[in-house]
């Protein structure tokens, strides 16, 4: 059963891809709805507060498919490795580009900037535990997991997923080899290890 504060997290979503989130207004979102205004009040207490929220929603929907990803005992911990990153791509999970395209247009900067952060505080720690597990199993080499996790994720926002990359295809392939290489190197890969390493992540 879909709730009311659902509805509204769906609705709210549809008008700030359609309208822009600066141009959508409240009275928007309660017209769609055709809701009181102390309906939505009840649940958000401003627009930004639905913002939050929807961001929120889609990182649970990470969260929980990485939960499933860490207690299945029959992957090995380079599978769980690479299910978490392939668990934190919204076009996959959402099965919308427009969701993702929405978040990197440059007038949704607020979205792009708060979802990242929220990325990073809530993932950082699960990807934590996937790497001192790699280091228990002899996969990963290094004294700070916690610190690599962060460091990794950073860059995937900041420097490979960032708006102001280049967009050129050749740029951003030497970009992303540029990422895995230092990664590996974070992680405490060998060679072999960073091969694997690139072939995973580039084999698209």
């Amino acid at each position: 059963m879909v709730t009311k504060k659902d509805q509204i997290l769906d609705t709210s979503l549809q008008l700030f891809m359609k309208k822009g989130f600066d141009a959508t207004s409240i009275s928007d979102i309660l017209s769609q709805l055709d809701i009181a205004r102390g309906t939505l009040y009840y649940h958000f207490e401003s627009k930004e507060a639905i913002m939050d929220a929807i961001i929120e929603r889609l990182l649970n929907q990470v969260l929980e498919k990485i939960e499933k990803l860490m207690t299945n005992d029959s992957l090995s911990q380079a599978e769980k490795f690479m299910g978490f990153f392939a668990s934190i791509n919204l076009t996959q999970l959402t099965g919308d580009e427009e969701i993702v395209d929405y978040f990197n247009q440059p007038q949704n900067a607020l979205f792009h900037e708060k979802s990242n952060r929220l990325l990073i505080q809530k993932l950082a720690p699960v990807l934590a535990q996937i790497i001192s597990e790699g280091i228990e199993a002899g996969l990963f080499d290094t004294p700070y997991p916690a610190e690599t996790a962060e460091l990794i994720l950073v860059g995937i926002t900041g420097f490979v997923d960032s708006k102001d990359s280049p967009a050129d295809e050749d740029n951003m392939n030497h970009r992303m080899e540029s990422f895995l290489y230092n990664a590996a190197r974070m992680l405490g890969l060998s060679q072999s290890g960073l091969d694997g390493f690139k072939k995973l992540f580039l084999s698209k």
